[in-house]
């Protein structure tokens, strides 16, 4: 199978699943997440990048250690408007709390990333590379018998 029909296969599970799954999750405040997915295909295998967080956001995080208080500045001003000392009191004050109690989400975590195992994204994937390896075998054979009957 093509590298590029896997990769566009795989572009289209990030923009008609993944991605309204996880707006419908409520989870999106700056952006960055959804402009991070990418589709790549190595060796004949897709593949789905995004940013390192991506684990935290599916399984949710553990009491015991603070997140990094940099990337919460910028999700307090893209969800609440506030900047500045406020927003980093704010980022401060959710590490913490994270720090001590965990996220809301652990240890049950959130469906974000089961879509990819659903039947409607498995019917899809199917549907998108059969079509693509018959329009490829199609150019095969028509290769073959150009060339035998040239």
């Amino acid at each position: 199978i093509p590298d590029e029909l896997i990769i566009s296969t795989i572009q289209g599970v990030i923009d008609l699943f993944l991605k309204p799954k996880f707006i419908s999750l409520g989870m999106n405040a700056t952006g960055q997440w959804l402009n991070s997915l990418e589709a790549r295909a190595i060796n004949g295998n897709g593949e789905i990048w995004g940013m390192d967080y991506t684990y935290w956001l599916a399984n949710g995080r553990k009491p015991g250690k603070a997140p990094p208080i940099a990337p919460l500045i910028t999700w307090v001003n893209a969800k609440f408007g506030i900047g500045g000392k406020e927003a980093k009191g704010i980022a401060f004050a959710i590490a913490q709390k994270i720090k001590n109690e965990g996220t809301d989400y652990y240890p049950e975590g959130t469906d974000l990333l089961e879509i990819l195992n659903s039947k409607e994204v498995l019917d899809y994937i199917y549907s998108q590379l059969q079509e693509g390896v018959t329009v490829e075998i199609n150019k095969i054979l028509k290769k073959q018998l150009n060339d035998n009957f040239a």
